[in-house]
């Protein structure tokens, strides 16, 4: 159960990743994203709206600060999925509107959550599923790698599909793309 809805105060101070916030009698330090610390840079000494979430940890209560309450839920709802945590679930926050986050839900779109600092494969993954309920399939970026760089050589597409089978047979994921390109090489000078 929240405490805090939102906050509206004068914006006393930017400091890094926080804000003090006066509401009269109490100030209050908010922390935020670094692109609200930019865009609310200008509001300095003026009064502004933050909605709330409040982050209970070992040393006390943190309160994080949002121009919007869909901002502020999809914090919330990221930062509860296992492995993803407060400054992540921030970043992502940070990266994209909520509108433009479950648009690369509903697309599927590995490759924009990528994108964001901090978010890898594992955690992306685990953000498609607990949203969405399925992982996505990645985009073969390093498949048309593999496979472009085979034409290139001179190898035929139907040469290459057969090699493409082996390389998914012996490879996990295709990040060493040298070394699966020398394993492609080995498996198709064989085949000559």
């Amino acid at each position: 159960m929240a405490f805090l809805n939102h906050i509206y105060g004068k914006l006393l101070k930017i400091h890094g990743d926080s804000l003090i916030i006066d509401t009269g009698n109490f100030g209050f330090k908010i922390y935020v994203s670094k692109n609200l610390t930019s865009k609310l840079s200008e509001e300095l000494n003026n009064k502004i709206l933050l909605y709330i979430a409040e982050v209970i940890e070992k040393d006390g209560i943190k309160f994080f600060g949002f121009l919007s309450e869909e901002e502020r839920d999809l914090f919330e709802r990221l930062k509860n999925i296992t492995g993803v945590g407060i400054k992540i679930a921030l970043r992502i926050v940070s990266a994209m509107s909520p509108k433009e986050f479950y648009e690369v839900i509903e697309k599927e779109d590995l490759n924009a959550l990528l994108m964001v600092p901090g978010v890898g494969k594992k955690i992306t993954q685990k953000i498609f599923l607990e949203i969405k309920g399925v992982i996505p399939k990645r985009e073969h970026k390093e498949e048309d790698i593999i496979k472009d760089t085979l034409l290139n050589l001179g190898y035929k597409k139907e040469e290459i599909e057969v090699v493409m089978k082996e390389i998914r047979k012996e490879f996990k994921d295709l990040d060493n793309l040298e070394e699966i390109i020398r394993f492609a090489l080995r498996k198709l000078s064989q085949e000559i």
